[in-house]
């Protein structure tokens, strides 16, 4: 599958195809070693073109191929024997030895049927046994233990199975129970301001007022089929997932004044083989979400929600589906935390970076990862919590991607670094990029602060949107291009895409297009751009001041609405101005407005091309009723009006 392929298939450029439980029963990394670092040995990479006459890749040299399974495999180390895991292993969740489990966890076993699973006992060290029901995922081979009852903070959790568990001896493992608190804070919800300039607003849809984009500069190559993905916050205009075309003008707008929940990171990707819309929808505290995603169909219908499980809430930082049918997202949790290694207090308040893994269809959890169990706080550039109730946020766990070969790569704001991690390794980190700990070295100018959205592509590239603030460390925020270098076993520097004065201190992202084009979101500051492989600025363009998307992507998103196109009809004079407009339709080419005595009796007065979001059609006024008809670029009707009375 080419890179356009996948990318088409699976939204983003990392989603895989397959990655399951085969994976994880047999536990077989299918990586090439060819040199050993730091207790690791790093992937063969697949050669590449050179970049600017330099003996490095180039971004249009950017392959979706094996080496996307990962960059590391465990070698062994003299005297150390690595274990021995069986064919028939299965992987659970909370791990065992895990300290931040939620009272309210399921018990998650991936690789084993339900009609396996008999036979386990629960027991909390506190709380005695523990009865519950088991429900099987429809995504992959495995089930859910939802206990009739909450587990107690403080206590140990004893699972006795008959299986054999990855990082368990004899098929008994345990478990902590966290102290878990609740998030607290303001709400961060932006004020809408609506009558101010920047605002557009529509006869045809008076109550959708989505901030105006202005364009810079134009990039030809870019068509009329290819759209901008956004998700403006409401400080200009109303907040709301938005559909942009390369000249600026609306293709989609769905405004969500009303919900108080800002959307964020509207990106397309696909549901069952399908195109779909995803975003996180919610409150926000804090920084961090509380809320759910939503999954909306080509006819702009809603066809799935997924909500985080074990006692929190989805948060608004990562939503990536797979071809499966499983969803990647990021979650918080508050728990109670000795920070005495830091200097902090021993009993401080800790939030924990969550990954979960949500079989959709079910909404159960298939998989959890916890920072605080594998990423220790000495590793954050965070400081340290002046009291015990400061709300730490040692992590931030702001991006994940699926790897091939069954790894993920998280990428976390707060210690400005990515780690490769291993499901079935109870979630063991096998290669950091960046950091205070890196793998392997970081060449001088490939380094980065707080940044967003670490993506890993063939020829061990990796993509990088480097916020460079807050606190301020670089003069502007990069696109920063990167390759793992397996001969001088380091990070070496590719090249970086810069906005002249643009200082992003949070949000962003980078997105590979066909032909080695880069899409860049320019998180807090309100730009999004495309650049050429060179590095030369092809296509800018911005919300208005004060307004901001969490990322931005491009893409070639084809819809028709279940709704009917909008008309709006007003006497100028002697004629009949009659404005219509369809809100997400992106197949019209031109309008054909007709005109008569009745709804029953119209006939064809004229035809006229779609200009923009809304299109403007002025004609000799008629006594009765008109009704507009959309045309494809086929000459096909595929879509009309209510008759109108004029």
């Amino acid at each position: 599958m080419s890179r356009e392929q996948e990318r088409t298939a699976g939204g983003r450029l990392s989603n895989p195809s397959t990655r399951h439980v085969e994976r994880r029963r047999q536990f077989v990394r299918r990586r090439i070693a060819v040199g050993a670092t730091a207790g690791f040995v790093v992937a063969a990479v697949i050669g590449v073109s050179l970049r600017g006459g330099q003996n490095l890749p180039t971004r249009s040299a950017i392959q979706l191929t094996d080496a996307q399974q990962g960059l590391v495999a465990p070698v062994a180390t003299p005297g150390v024997s690595l274990p021995q895991v069986p064919a028939n292993a299965v992987t659970v969740s909370p791990e065992p030895g895990s300290r931040t489990a939620d009272p309210r966890t399921q018990i998650s076993v991936l690789g084993a049927p339900v009609s396996a699973l008999t036979g386990i006992t629960v027991t909390g060290s506190k709380s005695g046994v523990h009865h519950g029901r088991w429900e099987a995922y429809q995504s992959a081979t495995g089930a859910s233990f939802l206990p009739n009852r909450p587990f107690v903070a403080g206590e140990t959790v004893t699972v006795q199975t008959n299986l054999t568990i990855v990082g368990s001896n004899n098929g008994t493992y345990e478990f902590q129970v966290a102290h878990v608190l609740h998030l607290t804070g303001d709400l961060t919800m932006p004020v809408s301001h609506t009558n101010v300039p920047g605002v557009q607003h529509f006869a045809t849809q008076p109550a959708m007022m989505p901030p105006a984009i202005t364009v810079a500069k134009s990039d030809p190559s870019l068509g009329p089929n290819e759209s901008f993905l956004i998700s403006p916050k409401g400080s200009v205009g109303q907040p709301g997932p938005m559909i942009v075309a390369p000249n600026g003008s609306l293709v989609w707008f769905d405004s969500l004044a009303k919900t108080g929940q800002p959307p964020i990171g509207l990106n397309e990707q696909r549901y069952h083989g399908q195109p779909v819309l995803t975003w996180f929808q919610g409150q926000v505290r804090y920084g961090h979400g509380q809320g759910e995603g939503i999954i909306m169909n080509n006819r702009y219908q809603v066809i799935a929600k997924v909500h985080a499980g074990n006692g929190i809430q989805m948060d608004l930082h990562e939503f990536q589906l797979t071809s499966a049918g499983q969803a990647y997202i990021t979650a918080y949790r508050t728990v109670r935390w000795n920070l005495s290694s830091i200097g902090g207090p021993a009993n401080a308040t800790v939030f924990d970076g969550v990954m979960q893994e949500i079989d959709v269809a079910t909404g159960l959890v298939m998989d959890e990862w916890d920072s605080l169990d594998h990423v220790p706080t000495t590793a954050s550039y965070y400081g340290k919590p002046p009291t015990s109730s400061y709300q730490y946020d040692y992590f931030h766990i702001n991006s994940i991607q699926p790897l091939a070969g069954g790894d993920i790569l998280i990428g976390a704001r707060n210690t400005s670094a990515a780690y490769e991690v291993d499901p079935a390794d109870d979630g063991a980190v096998v290669f950091q990029l960046g950091g205070k700990t890196p793998s392997v070295p970081m060449q001088a100018g490939s380094s980065f602060w707080f940044q967003h959205d670490v993506q890993l592509h063939g020829g061990g590239i990796f993509t990088v949107f480097d916020d460079g603030a807050a606190p301020v460390r670089e003069p502007n925020s990069r696109a920063l291009f990167l390759r793992l270098s397996t001969s001088a076993k380091q990070i070496q520097y590719l090249g970086a895409d810069t906005h002249p004065g643009v200082l992003a201190y949070a949000l962003g992202n980078v997105e590979e297009l066909p032909h080695g084009n880069t899409e860049v979101g320019w998180g807090t500051a309100p730009y999004y751009s495309v650049y050429s492989p060179s590095g030369a600025l092809l296509y800018d363009a911005a919300m208005p001041q004060g307004d901001d998307s969490y990322r931005a992507y491009l893409y070639r998103w084809q819809a028709q609405p279940e709704t009917k196109p909008a008309i709006a009809v007003a006497n100028a004079g002697a004629n009949l101005s009659v404005r219509v407009s369809w809100n997400g339709a992106t197949q019209v080419q031109a309008w054909r407005l007709l005109a008569g005595p009745s709804p029953n009796r119209l006939g064809l007065v004229t035809t006229v091309p779609k200009t923009g979001f809304e299109t403007a059609i002025s004609v000799p006024r008629h006594p009765g009723y008109v009704r507009v008809e959309a045309v494809n670029g086929a000459g096909q009707v595929i879509g009309g009006s209510l008759p109108h009375a004029g």
